[in-house]
């Protein structure tokens, strides 16, 4: 089968159907899955990899942002603080778990990461706007 013949669903679909075995294998295969829009299948990926490799700060944010698009904030919240002890200065695990605080209404916490992700260089006005819309959404 050459790439012509396959259409990237095909493609796609045939890259995160590998029997994993190590962390790396797994990461990535839940890499492919949160590209396709399967985060379910993305964390139980990702879980898996954080098993093997728990001290990995990439793994534990992705599990943090599969599980905040599960709407899973308490999880996320978990995963992203392991990652930010794993791996602190991060601006993105600061600016999602500041959404996932904010989607539980933990304000305070939510703006205190808010703050933490702006000063490490996040773009104010746009998780600003983020976190606005995760308020409302929330009322």
């Amino acid at each position: 089968m050459t790439m012509s013949d396959d259409t990237p669903n095909e493609v796609n679909h045939v890259d995160i159907d590998f029997p994993p075995k190590t962390a790396d294998d797994f990461f990535r295969r839940g890499l492919k899955s949160a590209q396709l829009g399967i985060p379910d299948k993305a964390a139980a990926d990702f879980e898996e990899a954080a098993w093997l490799a728990p001290e990995n700060h990439e793994i534990q944010f992705n599990l943090g942002v599969a599980y905040l698009s599960m709407a899973d904030f308490e999880q996320a919240i978990n995963n992203f603080t392991k990652a930010i002890e794993l791996k602190p200065g991060v601006a993105d695990m600061y600016g999602n778990r500041a959404v996932a605080h904010a989607a539980i209404g933990e304000d305070e916490q939510s703006g205190a990461d808010v703050a933490e992700a702006v000063r490490l260089g996040a773009p104010p006005d746009g998780l600003r706007a983020v976190i606005d819309y995760v308020k409302e959404q929330r009322n």
